[in-house]
């Protein structure tokens, strides 16, 4: 059956929810009002601001008719009766849509800047805001970029990853908007119980650091991002999440519970306190394998031609807790150059891991970069390789493994 305007009025997920669609200047715009449509099909309340920039691209009538509700356009706008609509638009929001989100408007909000309806309105916004990016590759790809982005996700902000195709510019490569479709879902998803709602999730990231005098240590290139991805990838499924990460490269995502640590020593002695009490343990920090005999108490001064600086093995906090395991599910991660396969499976035997996340160093895996590759092993048994995808999407393979784990399924509550 159908009302008048052809609308399903069997609802869905977002059956009665309340989205607040914020429209920004990109040609992606377009599809915005598809958005407003689906929304609309699904038994939403839609409502949307629109900055300058994106009246350029689409008018603001077209927005009105599909979501049948005012555009809010400016923030100095005259109104029927007084009132501050960018409190009253934050505060009327189940959730809140940036689509398209451009680098400019991704930058105010990471930054805190206010300065017309779209931004104030996000700054305002209590409810869970997501960003759908969409720019040229180059522009998603830019170190400025990339720091606002990992500011967003720290303050708890969803993004949705742009596709990769062929662009506005004629170029090809990741910088798409996420389709409409997919946004609709990611929505539905927030709403709905998470599958690891009640798991108590156990997450290390970051690196380690092992001091050989007072001003140099022993470390790795491990930025944090894939253990942060994961950690915030769970939180949003519904687990509690305890973080421990030593040192980072970008800002650490919100979790139930956080400690930072510095040395292996300090990693072990803060995750052997928390396994007990956790029933998923990912172990994505990368530890530093050696550390330094004898710390020196001064710095080391130049002498001669060179330096020999002998090392001892640190513990093998990974192999500890699968002695240690009782029904705890262990996520182990291996980072190899050669044979990795094998060497892959070898360490998930040899180290009493359930689960095995292969991954290699390069210019967009590994350390450092935004995106990785992975092949997911449970046991000998390869579940799945993944093409060059987001972090974030890498955090979702590995979880989705995890949720469907039959001990996980048990656990939840």
């Amino acid at each position: 059956m159908r009302n008048q305007r052809g609308r399903s009025s069997r609802g869905g997920g977002l059956s009665g929810k309340r989205i607040l669609l914020v429209v920004t200047g990109g040609i992606a715009a377009y599809k915005s009002a598809l958005l407003v449509r689906l929304l609309k099909c699904g038994g939403s309340e839609v409502r949307v601001v629109m900055s300058a920039a994106a009246t350029e691209f689409v008018r603001p009538l077209t927005f009105e008719v599909l979501s049948e509700n005012p555009v809010s356009l400016n923030i100095f706008a005259e109104r029927e009766r007084p009132v501050v609509e960018h409190v009253e638009l934050s505060k009327w929001a189940d959730r809140v849509v940036v689509a398209p989100a451009t680098a400019d408007i991704i930058a105010k909000a990471a930054l805190g800047i206010a300065d017309e309806i779209a931004s104030t309105v996000l700054l305002s916004a209590r409810a869970p805001v997501f960003f759908a990016p969409a720019m040229n590759e180059m522009m998603w790809g830019s170190e400025a970029v990339r720091r606002n982005i990992d500011t967003l996700k720290a303050d708890g902000k969803t993004i949705l990853p742009p596709g990769s195709g062929a662009l506005a510019c004629g170029d090809i490569g990741p910088g798409r908007m996420t389709e409409p479709e997919d946004i609709v879902k990611a929505l539905e998803a927030s709403f709905a119980p998470g599958d690891l709602a009640g798991v108590r999730v156990l997450v290390t990231a970051g690196r380690t650091e092992e001091d050989i005098d007072p001003v140099r240590y022993i470390t790795n290139r491990s930025s944090g991002r894939m253990g942060f991805a994961i950690a915030r990838a769970a939180r949003a499924r519904g687990a509690r999440v305890t973080l421990i990460h030593g040192a980072v490269d970008v800002p650490a995502p919100q979790a139930d519970e956080v400690r930072r640590v510095k040395t292996a020593a300090d990693m072990k002695s803060a995750v052997t306190k928390a396994f007990s009490r956790c029933d998923v343990c990912i172990m994505a920090a990368a530890v530093s394998d050696f550390a330094p005999v004898k710390r020196q108490t001064q710095k080391i001064k130049r002498k001669g031609a060179g330096l020999f600086l002998e090392l001892r093995a640190t513990e093998d906090i990974l192999a500890s807790l699968g002695k240690r395991k009782e029904d705890q599910v262990v996520v182990g991660f291996a980072l190899e150059t050669v044979n990795g396969e094998a060497n892959a499976v070898r360490k998930a035997r040899e180290k009493g891991c359930d689960y095995m996340v292969l991954n290699a160093p390069g210019e967009k895996t590994g350390f450092s970069a935004p995106t990785n590759a992975i092949t997911l092993f449970k046991g000998a048994t390869k579940l799945r390789a993944s093409p060059l995808v987001a972090k974030e999407e890498a955090a979702s393979l590995i979880l989705d493994a995890v949720a469907a784990d039959k001990r996980v399924k048990r656990i939840k509550r």
